[in-house]
């Protein structure tokens, strides 16, 4: 798990699209896309419920959001 993962995380789930995190961390909404399969893979859970092109936080996302709030505080 990486920091820019975990970054990319808290950005989809301000904003709720990938389109929009993109926008915010200055990536293209596939590699937002990629970095959130690749997290939820590693974590063996999703943490998004897709709807059309909106994301919502399903209960593993929202827990996951103190963690990852702390990790990147920390790291930064």
């Amino acid at each position: 798990m990486s920091i820019r993962a975990l970054k990319t995380f808290l950005a989809v789930a301000k904003h709720g699209t990938f389109a929009a995190a993109a926008k915010e961390i200055g990536l293209t909404q596939a590699a937002v896309s990629m970095q959130m399969k690749a997290l939820e893979s590693e974590l063996s859970t999703q943490l998004f419920d897709r709807v059309g092109r909106a994301v919502i936080l399903n209960t593993s996302g929202r827990n996951l959001i103190p963690t990852a709030t702390q990790i990147v505080s920390l790291y930064g």
